[in-house]
């Protein structure tokens, strides 16, 4: 996308924006999504990628299929969705779904899960099924037992929490955001016992919070360090949000981000992390200058990578490997797609809220959640308005011409370690 795309004229303002940029890669997106849709008579999915071959790699047609309903449903694309498209993408959901109502991609052996544990692998795969059928309102084919049968008690909760191991604060993160949104659901449904484990949960997240960043990790140094814990505590916030309780030390969550500066697009899970927190916290008021700062880069940049054929890829310089799927570099992949309109559309609804209605973000917590009005229902909220930066045009080459000597650096890194390897 060129300078002169990316800077358009404000329907309102008469003032340079990128407002039409947002609605010209939504349409780009949505143009991806339907060209990696494929329906039988029985069935309704979604590529992984162009290079996806569902005879080879089968189970990663779940992984294909959350993240088109997701993206679709953020989009507004399922609006054209009909009661015979629904029911045959509920039967693609349920050939993962096992009787216990956990879903797994059962086919991917223990050596390409990048050492995620059995019950880590499928509390990811089941939330995110779960979360693509509510979004849908589609129904599931068997209840989510399995949690009833294991961690229905308050003490079978306080022993799963014993046991995270807060050293590794990304995974745990991921942990506790799934089984928050699998409590949240069944307690959407009537399961009273579900909903007292939800508030028990955020009780002992007020007592587990790091006081200096914020955030929940174990001791640590370094930037790397902090990364991690800033993506695991972006997930663990969402708890919060969904109570509508207050975050404790937001201002000092605000902080530990602000550290960072803006690093530039990395990994889709990295960027929407850091978003996801900005853009939930910013109604405190703390910073919101520098915050806005981050996020105007954030957007700049995110509409700079899309591809041509409207989605977007998670690595621009070495392959992206998911679970024995290879992807090409640079090749855009369904779920990067929807991770990367997601924290579009987050910082396009901080920034236009009369727009917001055109982002429909998913109902369930995990990646993707957003809703600020129930978030901060726990003080009145930071009403300041986006100011706009002067020099946008400048600053969208900055960016281009910074990202392209990271990459270069980064492939040079890359070819230098294969020929040493």
């Amino acid at each position: 996308m060129t300078a002169s795309q990316v800077l358009a004229p404000d329907r309102v303002t008469g003032a340079t924006t990128v407002w039409a940029a947002v609605q010209q890669c939504r349409a780009r997106a949505a143009a991806y999504l339907q060209a990696h849709a494929c329906s039988t008579e029985q069935e309704h999915w979604w590529r992984h990628s162009r290079t996806h071959h569902a005879q080879s790699h089968a189970d990663h047609v779940l992984y294909g299929t959350w993240a088109g309903v997701l993206a679709s449903v953020l989009l507004g694309a399922d609006r054209s969705f009909g009661a015979a498209t629904r029911q045959r993408i509920h039967c693609v959901l349920s050939r993962f779904q096992r009787p216990d109502g956990t879903f797994l991609m059962a086919a991917v052996p223990e050596s390409q899960r990048r050492g995620q544990d059995i019950e880590y692998f499928t509390f990811h795969c089941t939330n995110y099924a779960v979360g693509a059928a509510r979004a849908l309102a589609v129904p599931l084919r068997y209840p989510l037992a399995f949690l009833e049968r294991q961690l229905a008690s308050a003490a079978d909760l306080q022993a799963w929490l014993a046991r995270r191991d807060w050293a590794r604060p990304w995974h745990e993160g991921n942990n506790i955001v799934n089984l928050a949104s699998f409590y949240a659901i069944l307690a959407e449904d009537g399961a009273t016992w579900a909903g007292e484990r939800l508030q028990e949960m955020a009780e002992w997240h007020d007592a587990h919070q790091h006081p200096t960043t914020g955030l929940w990790h174990g001791r640590g140094a370094g930037r790397g360090w902090l990364w991690h814990a800033l993506a695991g505590g972006a997930h663990n916030l969402h708890l919060y949000y969904y109570l509508g309780r207050r975050v404790p030390h937001g201002e000092r969550i605000i902080d530990t981000c602000l550290r960072l500066g803006y690093p530039g697009i990395t990994s889709a899970c990295l960027d929407i992390d850091m978003v996801d927190i900005l853009c939930h916290l910013r109604p405190l008021g703390h910073r919101v200058s520098e915050i806005d700062f981050v996020l105007t880069r954030y957007l700049l940049e995110l509409l700079q990578v899309q591809n041509a054929d409207g989605g977007f890829c998670d690595n621009y310089v070495t392959p992206h490997v998911l679970y024995g799927h290879r992807t090409p570099a640079g090749v855009s992949v369904t779920w990067t797609t929807y991770f990367r309109l997601a924290t579009i559309g987050m910082i396009a609804a901080t920034f236009y809220p009369e727009d917001r209605a055109q982002w429909t973000f998913r109902n369930t917590m995990g990646m993707g959640y957003y809703h600020p009005a129930d978030a901060h229902r726990w003080l009145p909220s930071h009403t300041g308005r986006w100011v706009m930066p002067q020099l946008l045009g400048p600053l969208q080459v900055w960016l281009s011409e910074r990202r392209r000597l990271r990459w270069t650096r980064q492939r040079l890194t890359q070819r230098i370690r294969s020929w040493l390897a």
